[in-house]
C-alpha cells in the first residue's frame, strides 16, 4: 500500500506538469513561452509527459500495483465463515437483561438485520462495506487505465486554418474560423481563436473562444490552440471592377495569363534602413509592427524588384494589385477521441465513489447476543461502541 500510494502520488504530479506545460507544440512555442526554461522543458520531455517513458512505467507500476492489491484485498475479505466465527464468540460484555434489551432496541433503531441460532442471536446492518475498500481500488484501477487509454488513444490533426474560412474534418464536422489574434488589448502575447464547431447534423455551436489549455469541443473532437503564422494579402481587380483576394506566401505568383503579374518573394515584419541600403526583418515575437511586402513585377519579358507596404496599389498588364495588411491565422491541433473513452472514464468515476462512499458510510456493524450479553465483533463502527457503553454505565453495569 505504502508503494502504492507514492506511485499514485507521483503520477499525480506528472499529470499536473502535463496539464500545466502545454503538450506536443513546436520547441519555437516553448522559446517564446518559457525563454528561461524552455531548454530544460524540451530536455526532460515534458512538452510530451503523456508518451514519454517514465510516465508510461509509472502508470504500468501503478496498475500492477492496484491490480493485485484489489485481488489480495478481495481474497482477504471473509465469507460464510464470518458468521461462524461471530457465533463462536462468547460475549464480552455482561450486561443485565434489562440492558441487553436496551441493546437490542438500540441495534433495532438503527435498522440492524436480526438472525436467531439457538439461544443466540446476530445483528448485522452493512455487510457490503466490507467490499468497500476492494471496489475503490478497482476504481481507482480503471480511472488510471482509461485515462491512459483516453491519452494514446485520440487521433491527432495539426492543420491551419485562415480566417473566414473552415476545415471540414472526415465525419462531416466543419471547424470554421471566425477571427485569430495574437496579442491582447494591452499588447500582451495570448494567442486566441474564436471558431464555430458545426456537427455534421447541423448543431452550431456559435462563437467560441479557443485558447492555449483551454479547447472547444464537439461530440468526439476537441479543438486545441497549438501555434500562429502571418500571411499576406492581396486584392486583385480587372478593368470591368471585378475583384477577388488572395492569402499569399512566398513564391506565389499571381497572373491572368501566367506570364505577366506579380511574385511573391516574401512577405515580412518590417524593414530597417541602414548604410547599406534597406534590411527587412525577417523574424519577430507577435503581431507584425510595420510589415512589408519584397516581390517581383513580370510584364512583357522583363521583371523588377520591388516593396511595398499595406493600402499600396500597383497594375500590371491590366489588372490592379493591392496589397492589404498580413493577416494572422491559427495553427490548430484538432483530437479525436473514441467516443467510448467518455462512458469508460464516467464509469471509473461512479466505482470509484462507490467505493469511496461503502468504505467510509457504511461500515459493517455485527453484534453477537446471548444469556449473559454481547459481543461488538471488530474494532469498527466506534459510534456503536460508544453508544452501548453509554447504555452500560447508564444502568450501572460494566463490562
Amino acid at each position: 500500500m505504502t508503494f502504492g500510494i507514492v506511485l499514485l502520488i507521483l503520477t499525480v504530479i506528472v499529470s499536473v506538469i502535463g496539464s500545466v506545460i502545454p503538450q506536443q507544440q513546436e520547441a519555437m512555442f516553448y522559446v517564446m513561452e518559457y525563454p528561461q526554461h524552455c531548454s530544460l522543458i524540451i530536455r526532460l520531455g515534458l512538452d510530451h509527459v503523456f508518451t514519454h517513458p517514465v510516465f508510461l512505467v509509472l502508470v504500468a507500476l501503478l496498475c500492477l500495483n492496484l491490480t493485485l492489491c484489489s485481488v489480495v484485498r478481495f481474497r482477504r475479505i471473509p465469507q460464510q465463515d464470518r458468521k461462524e466465527h461471530a457465533l463462536a464468540l462468547n460475549s464480552d460484555a455482561k450486561v443485565s437483561p434489562e440492558v441487553l434489551q436496551d441493546v437490542e432496541a438500540l441495534l433495532q433503531k438503527k435498522h440492524c438485520r436480526c438472525e436467531a441460532f439457538g439461544t443466540k442471536k446476530l445483528y448485522t446492518k452493512d455487510d457490503a462495506g466490507r467490499y468497500g475498500t476492494f471496489i475503490t481500488h478497482l476504481g481507482i484501477l480503471f480511472t488510471v487505465l482509461f485515462f491512459a487509454l483516453g491519452m494514446a488513444l485520440p487521433r491527432i490533426k495539426d492543420r491551419t486554418c485562415y480566417p473566414g474560412e473552415s476545415i471540414v474534418l472526415e465525419d462531416g464536422t466543419q471547424i470554421y474560423v471566425e477571427d485569430f489574434s495574437i496579442e491582447d488589448d494591452t499588447g500582451k502575447l495570448d494567442y486566441r481563436s474564436t471558431v464555430r464547431l458545426i456537427s455534421p447534423d447541423g448543431r452550431d455551436s456559435g462563437p467560441v473562444e479557443v485558447s492555449v489549455n483551454h479547447p472547444a469541443g464537439t461530440g468526439s473532437w476537441k479543438v486545441y490552440q497549438q501555434t500562429y503564422g502571418t500571411v499576406g494579402r492581396v486584392t486583385v481587380a480587372d478593368s470591368a471592377g471585378h475583384t477577388d483576394a488572395f492569402y499569399v506566401e512566398n513564391n506565389d505568383f499571381l497572373s491572368a495569363d501566367g506570364k505577366s503579374g506579380i511574385l511573391i518573394d516574401g512577405v515580412y515584419p518590417g524593414m530597417v534602413e541602414t548604410e547599406n541600403g534597406v534590411q527587412l526583418i525577417t523574424n519577430v515575437t507577435g503581431h507584425w509592427p510595420d510589415p512589408v511586402y519584397l516581390f517581383l513585377v513580370l510584364e512583357n519579358g522583363t521583371q523588377s524588384s520591388m516593396l511595398a507596404f499595406p493600402g499600396d496599389e500597383i497594375t500590371v498588364a491590366g489588372y490592379s494589385y493591392r496589397f492589404e495588411a498580413p493577416v494572422e491565422y491559427p495553427g490548430l491541433r484538432i483530437k479525436h477521441s473514441p467516443a467510448f473513452i467518455g462512458p469508460l472514464l464516467l464509469m471509473s468515476v461512479l466505482v470509484l465513489t462507490a467505493g469511496l462512499y461503502m468504505t467510509f458510510m457504511m461500515v459493517p456493524v455485527m453484534v453477537v447476543i446471548d444469556e449473559e450479553g454481547y459481543c461488538l465483533v471488530g474494532n469498527r463502527p466506534e459510534g456503536l461502541r460508544l453508544a452501548l457503553k453509554a447504555l452500560e454505565k447508564k444502568e450501572g453495569h460494566h463490562a
